[in-house]
């Protein structure tokens, strides 16, 4: 039976110009096609374990135990108790968990309501590229205009002179991941603090989505700019802990900010989803964050075997400073990565990201193509057999 949904007259004319504007995600589309074909995925940063197991009980103990109504808008006390002491074990600042602290549907929540907290429609955020590929849609949801300033050479390193120059009157706030998915940069001290310092000669909101702070390698530190002179008045942290306790699908995210920041934050999130989920709430607050091994060595061996193997197919990879992604070229193959992410899909059974995703021109990206080294280790081993068979001119029978 055909639903009369279908024939919907001019439902085009009905959409708004800023939804109308935002294309549908190019990974996604490859996402569906690998999913019916069966192919093994190394382009997502899935976490590659479970969430502690006191927290599944706790979350489990809430649920059965009647915790099932609303949770302060805010979020639980304890759990913003427990996101204070990753970011004095990660950033190494104090923040004050009853004012400072906002628990979010995730990260990407946590993000748009920085956003909407700072940013008016029309006004202009700066944001890096090569970009996480949701970045330019939640700005433009927010009613502001992306402004894309170019990282800097082989190193992707950040260029304050090219952010200046993309200033304008209407600039309001700019946006850094870090560490940075899809390069793998760990931005250093100069970098953050020079940002961080032009952001207050500007009197403009550094939002940092810094979701992998917990993964830096070869003796790196993470660094964020709390704690240094201009935060309070200049700058929003905004984190997950979708990777540091393993539970991308509990959507928990947060932000970081001073009192002032925090409530325009607040009225931002109470307006979007009121609160994230309470008992899963409960459940990320019983976790020892203490106790929590320090798994970065580890990451740090899966990425060298990734860029290792990867150099030996012939491709160029920039050893990434942190985070969980690979990006490498791909020029050398004789198609762009668009094209290519398709038939890895199709032919060897292999699903990557196409670089075309992280560029405002998609022609900017079609030499890249990013792979993460965070997936389960036999998978990745095959994906990898896969791609050099494919590349040397074999076929994958599946």
């Amino acid at each position: 039976m055909t639903s009369s949904l279908e024939h919907s007259p001019r439902a085009g004319a009905r959409l708004s110009r800023r939804v109308s504007g935002i294309g549908s995600m190019r990974l996604a589309e490859l996402m569906r096609l690998a999913a019916g074909i069966g192919a093994i995925d190394i382009a997502l940063g899935i976490p590659p374990g479970e969430p502690p197991a006191e927290a599944v009980r706790a979350a489990t103990g809430a649920l059965t135990g009647g915790r099932n109504q609303y949770a302060p808008p805010e979020g639980l006390l304890a759990l913003r108790e427990t996101i204070a002491e990753l970011a004095r074990r990660h950033r190494g600042v104090t923040v004050d968990p009853a004012t400072e602290v906002t628990i979010t549907c995730g990260a990407t929540e946590g993000v748009l309501n920085a956003l909407l907290a700072v940013t008016d429609p029309g006004d202009e955020v700066v944001l890096f590229e090569p970009f996480y590929e949701n970045y330019p849609g939640m700005i433009e949801l927010a009613g502001a205009v992306a402004r894309p300033v170019p990282l800097d050479g082989p190193g992707w390193r950040l260029d304050l002179e090219a952010v200046r120059a993309a200033l304008t009157p209407r600039t309001r706030a700019v946006l850094l991941n870090t560490p940075h998915n899809p390069t793998g940069r760990a931005f250093d001290e100069d970098e953050v603090a020079g940002l961080l310092d032009l952001c207050a000669r500007h009197d403009l909101v550094l939002i940092t989505d810094e979701v992998y702070e917990g993964y830096v390698y070869d003796g790196r530190r993470h660094v964020s700019p709390l704690g240094r002179p201009g935060a309070a008045e200049h700058a929003i942290v905004v984190g997950s802990l979708s990777k540091s306790l393993q539970m991308s699908g509990w959507r928990l995210g947060y932000c970081l900010a001073s009192p002032a920041f925090t409530a325009a934050v607040r009225r931002a999130h109470e307006r979007t989803t009121v609160g994230a989920p309470g008992p899963l709430q409960v459940g990320a607050a019983a976790v020892d964050v203490a106790g929590l091994a320090d798994d970065s060595a580890y990451f740090q061996r899966r990425r060298d075997h990734l860029v290792d193997r990867l150099g030996e197919l012939g491709l160029t990879v920039a050893r990434p400073e942190g985070g969980w992604f690979v990006l490498a070229a791909v020029d050398t193959l004789g198609r762009p990565s668009d094209l290519l992410a398709e038939e890895l899909v199709r032919s060897a059974g292999v699903l990557v990201a196409p670089g075309t995703s992280f560029f405002t021109d998609p022609a900017g990206g079609r030499r890249w193509m990013r792979m993460t080294f965070v997936r389960d280790e036999g998978r990745t081993e095959e994906a990898l057999d896969r791609l050099r068979n494919f590349l040397s001119g074999g076929h994958h029978d599946r």
